[in-house]
């Protein structure tokens, strides 16, 4: 199945020795037609045995820089054996299938400017220069402002440590917090990172949870 530029393998039933080959086979001929971005999506798997992590990680390795490889663990069948073995610090590893195609796109930062209020959308997916490009950008916003700047990253995959250092980059001068930003945002992980880090932070209208 392909979603834009993303080719997503979707495996099902139980991963084990006697079913590896067959994974191999089908990862090996959607590695062939060489797409941008290749997703593996083992949500409905009902089990996943050291053989299949294998695998993957091996599919990973011949996908090279030419294609992003990622994985979907939306099952406590999937995830805890990728989570529990350490694989998930090796692969990109998403709890959605929605998130791991939005995190193939690469990030957009958009600014509108309104009376004394600057909104600044990222979104998009985590690509290299994406926090460098997030932090000019917020940079470029806190000079021009003389209220508020907000910060929508909502829809951005960008990693919480990436978006905390953003925020004090841009917004921290001469070792003094600037002030004036408000992150908008429905994370809970990325919440309490702001949060630790003194960032003002607020929940996006009906995106709350």
């Amino acid at each position: 199945m392909r979603r834009g530029d993303v080719l997503v393998l979707t495996a099902a039933g139980e991963i084990d020795l006697s079913t590896t080959p067959d994974l191999s086979e089908s990862l090996a001929g959607a590695i062939a037609q060489r797409p941008p971005t290749l997703v593996v999506d083992l949500t409905p798997t009902t089990f996943l045995a050291c053989a299949g992590l294998s695998v993957l990680l091996a599919a990973h390795q011949l996908t090279g820089d030419r294609t992003r490889f990622a994985v979907v663990a939306g099952s406590r069948a999937s995830w805890r054996p990728i989570h529990l073995t350490g694989v998930d610090r090796l692969l990109t590893v998403h709890r959605r299938l929605d998130d791991a195609v939005a995190d193939a796109a690469p990030m957009v930062v958009r600014t509108v400017v309104a009376d004394a209020t600057i909104l600044v959308t990222a979104t998009g997916g985590a690509r290299a220069g994406a926090a460098e490009a997030l932090t000019e950008k917020l940079r470029q916003a806190s000079e021009l402002c003389r209220g508020v700047v907000l910060v929508d990253v909502s829809a951005c995959t960008l990693p919480a440590v990436d978006v905390v250092g953003s925020v004090r980059a841009a917004f921290t001068r001469d070792g003094r917090d600037r002030g004036g930003i408000r992150v908008l945002n429905a994370d809970e992980d990325l919440r309490k990172a702001l949060e630790a880090a003194g960032i003002a932070c607020c929940v996006p209208a009906g995106r709350g949870r």
